[in-house]
């Protein structure tokens, strides 16, 4: 089974069969099948890309029943009109999915229900299928309070013997999801007989960070270290706890602690811990306590606008929408630390002190 694209991301043509690595309509470069590049060089997005009003970043469009993207699709919570939106407007929806490393994931976790599982054929192993239902509404007191149920479904392939909890997809891959099925319903949950609006579904706004980014951690000595560091709010020598990409509270990061008095010791080694230095100039900082009322606020907020996807993607959204270039978690605000911690977004806020 292949996973190149069926279609030019940039102008909708369909493409010819094998390899092409050109669209043969508008120009535009393919990348397809190959092995996948590095993962500092890894763009944010899959697919066509439109800028809604909803985020500060441009976001993918990963199919629904529209060939092409549109910017002008409304998103959840931001249609301010009277009557709700017909079969000549465009609405867009979420699905919860959660960036990885060159793509996107979704599991059982997230909220997708697995229905079947059965024999692909022509050797392409188990085909599983997963749907979820999603809604579209208008801003409140427009759309005449309706919600638009959308089902959407998604497949995958496991080896024979073998299932899955859930699905990803590459770069430059064909997303594995379609509409099944959409309706109208009133607030009590009956479905009422209206012209059913075309549908763009988005993934979530993927604000870039580590992997998404073609950036290295910086060496420096320890006074050009001290000089970075102070152009930013932070002045804290910190360790880094795992050179990739982790998945943190606040969503994707590098997890730094707080090295006391500038070193750490290697048990009874006396070996010193490598340190590091950082540089934000508006970290979200989170005291002991905080961290669960500020995410339910994350979430409230989300919601509103249809990104309560139960994924992480949320939370980077919020973060994003308030400025915040990282996050500083005070002495037992982060979860198995009883130091500081700090998450950097970018492996350019990191700086290596070298001697």
């Amino acid at each position: 089974m292949t996973n190149a694209p069926k279609f030019c991301g940039q102008c909708g043509a369909a493409l010819p069969p094998g390899d092409p690595r050109f669209c043969v309509e508008c120009g535009n470069p393919l990348r397809l099948g190959g092995t996948p590049p590095e993962e500092s060089s890894i763009p944010a997005a899959t697919g066509a890309t439109v800028r809604l009003a909803n985020a500060r970043v441009e976001q993918a469009v990963i199919g629904g029943t529209i060939r092409l993207a549109t910017s002008h699709a409304v998103p959840p919570g931001l249609w301010r009109r009277e009557a709700p939106p017909d079969e000549s407007q465009v609405v867009a929806l979420y699905a919860p999915l959660r960036a990885v490393v060159g793509g996107w994931s979704a599991t059982t976790s997230d909220g997708w229900e697995k229905i079947a599982d059965g024999w692909a054929g022509s050797g392409s192993g188990i085909c599983v299928r997963f749907r979820i239902v999603r809604e579209w509404f208008a801003a409140p007191g427009f759309g005449q309070g309706l919600r638009l149920q959308v089902q959407i479904g998604a497949e995958s392939y496991a080896e024979e013997g073998r299932t899955r909890r859930g699905f990803t997809y590459r770069v430059a891959s064909d997303p594995p999801m379609q509409v099944l099925g959409a309706r109208w319903v009133d607030g009590r949950g009956a479905e009422q007989q209206l012209p059913i609006p075309q549908i763009q579904l988005m993934a979530p706004p993927r604000v870039r960070r580590v992997s998404d980014l073609n950036e290295q951690v910086r060496q420096l000595n320890a006074r050009e270290a001290e000089t970075w560091a102070r152009q930013g709010v932070v002045h804290s020598v910190f360790r880094l706890e795992n050179a990739t990409q982790q998945r943190t509270p606040v969503g994707r990061g590098l997890v730094l602690a707080e090295a006391f008095g500038g070193t750490m010791l290697a048990g009874v080694t006396g070996k010193l811990f490598t340190t590091y230095r950082i540089q934000m100039r508006n970290p979200l900082e989170i005291r002991a306590g905080e961290w669960r009322a500020l995410s339910q606020r994350m979430q409230a907020d989300a919601a509103k606008l249809g990104l309560d996807l139960g994924t992480d993607a949320a939370t980077e959204w919020w973060i994003d929408q308030h400025g915040y270039d990282g996050a500083v978690f005070d002495r037992g605000a982060y979860p198995l630390q009883r130091g500081r911690v700090a998450v950097a977004f970018r492996r350019s806020q990191v700086a290596e002190v070298r001697a």
